[in-house]
Parts: structure tokens; C-alpha cells; sequence
């Protein structure tokens, strides 16, 4: 199990999610994961430094932005 806290403190089993969008270059991925609860975590993960990894719970506005673009 993977478990991981978002920037606003909630933890989640990020193995337990469904990974709906993965991008990724040389420096970094930047993918979508959708929860068994219907929400979603943006996941951001720096190769050079692990320590500046962020997890971000998107709010239902942020998600339909996100339709948007």
C-alpha cells in the first residue's frame, strides 16, 4: 500500500485509486487518480527530489475546470 497526504492533510491508499490521466517527461509525472469516493487527487512527482512530491484533492470546481480545458 502506498499512502500518501494531500496538501490539505487527508490521507489516502493511492494503490486503491484508478488512474485516469498520466503524463510524464524526464523531470517529473503529473497524473489524475479518481477515488472510490468520486473524488480526485493530483499527484505530482518530481524524479530529482522526491521531497517535493505533492498530492492535491481537487474540489468539485477544480474538477469541472479541469472538464473544461
Amino acid at each position: 500500500m502506498q499512502y500518501i497526504n494531500t496538501t490539505c492533510g487527508k490521507e489516502f491508499d493511492l494503490d486503491s485509486t484508478e488512474k485516469v490521466i498520466e503524463k510524464s517527461n524526464s523531470l517529473f509525472s503529473y497524473n489524475i487518480h479518481k477515488l472510490k469516493t468520486g473524488e480526485y487527487i493530483i499527484a505530482e512527482k518530481f524524479y530529482a527530489n522526491p521531497y517535493n512530491n505533492r498530492y492535491i484533492l481537487l474540489n468539485d470546481e477544480q474538477i469541472e475546470a479541469l472538464k473544461e480545458s
